[in-house]
């Protein structure tokens, strides 16, 4: 996800320089070739996705499953592919030198900042979904009786998860957006950057309070979650409890610790950004490569491991659905 910004004074070494004006962008340069290097397996991994759309679907008019806890999942998973293309034109793009010659003819202004806030608008929604997806499944488990009606209401909330980032983001809504060129990965990159922001805010520890706030929350309620799963695995003998159920409730494990790889990124990106400033550059380069393994590993984890993606006959189905969905 979006890695750390910081205020700047606008570089009088970039806008209006002759040579970058002049600057020739070229396919063939091995940042170029890297930028499309999701080709191999963004594709197939938005056909996954799909696919669990249309299991979600199908499931949701049949009232098969824990259709709350299955759409969360689904959302997060498009939430993930917008902030892929989000941070394909903030980040990859400019490094590899495709806005170069027309951000050296733009002055600074307040448009160039529309795409640095949407990367972070997203990228803050997006850190909430693996702590919601693991409240769904600890309500499951806590109020097996009730838990549907629980999470129905706070599926309600839903809309909140989209106005929080709203609040992290404002300080950047009176600022200007302008490019600063960059010694790495070749001449000509370039990165989006703001100045001008809100009581002279950074969004550099608004980004690390989010990280850490809600990496906290969600180890926070898996902790309980796996706590509240061996006690139950105790208290009821294996005779009486499916293998669909035990496999079911391996899968979400699975998946939900897959989502915190997000939290992982800009982690590391914010404290390692800050102690080792000489490689902030070397971290932005990889940061893409770190958010496309959080995008495909966590669709693939959950439609490859949870027993509701395999084919089963008419009795495991009902099978799977008494168990609502793996517990």
């Amino acid at each position: 996800m979006a890695g750390t910004l910081t205020n700047y004074s606008v570089p009088s070494t970039f806008h209006g320089v002759p040579k970058f004006i002049n600057y020739q962008f070229s396919f063939f340069t091995v940042p170029v070739l890297l930028a499309f290097v999701p080709i191999l397996y963004i594709p197939a991994t938005m056909v996954v996705a799909f696919r669990i759309f249309k299991k979600f679907l199908a499931e949701y008019f049949d009232r098969n499953v824990n259709v709350q806890l299955f759409g969360v999942i689904t959302l997060s998973h498009y939430m993930s592919f917008l902030f892929f293309i989000a941070e394909f034109f903030y980040l990859r793009l400019p490094l590899a030198g495709a806005f170069t010659s027309w951000c050296a003819s733009v002055q600074p202004n307040g448009y160039l900042i529309i795409f640095i806030i949407i990367v972070f608008y997203i990228n803050y929604a997006t850190m909430i979904f693996p702590c919601l997806v693991a409240l769904l499944r600890l309500n499951l488990i806590v109020f097996p009786s009730s838990y549907q009606k629980i999470n129905t209401k706070i599926i309600k909330c839903l809309p909140i998860v989209f106005i929080y980032p709203i609040l992290c983001i404002a300080i950047m809504f009176p600022g200007n957006g302008f490019c600063s060129h960059v010694a790495y990965p070749i001449y000509g990159s370039i990165m989006l950057r703001v100045t001008d922001t809100m009581f002279g805010w950074t969004n550099n520890y608004i980004l690390m309070f989010n990280t850490f706030l809600w990496v906290s929350i969600c180890l926070g309620i898996n902790a309980v979650l796996i706590v509240k799963l061996i006690k139950f695995k105790l208290s009821v003998p294996s005779t009486m409890r499916s293998q669909l159920s035990q496999k079911g409730e391996i899968s979400l494990t699975l998946t939900t610790t897959s989502m915190a790889l997000a939290y992982l990124t800009n982690g590391l990106h914010t404290i390692f950004g800050r102690i080792y400033v000489d490689l902030t550059l070397f971290l932005v380069a990889l940061r893409p490569f770190m958010n496309d393994v959080d995008t495909c590993v966590v669709p693939w984890v959950f439609y490859l491991t949870h027993p509701i993606f395999q084919k089963k006959s008419v009795n495991q189905v009902m099978a799977s659905a008494v168990e609502r969905m793996g517990s």
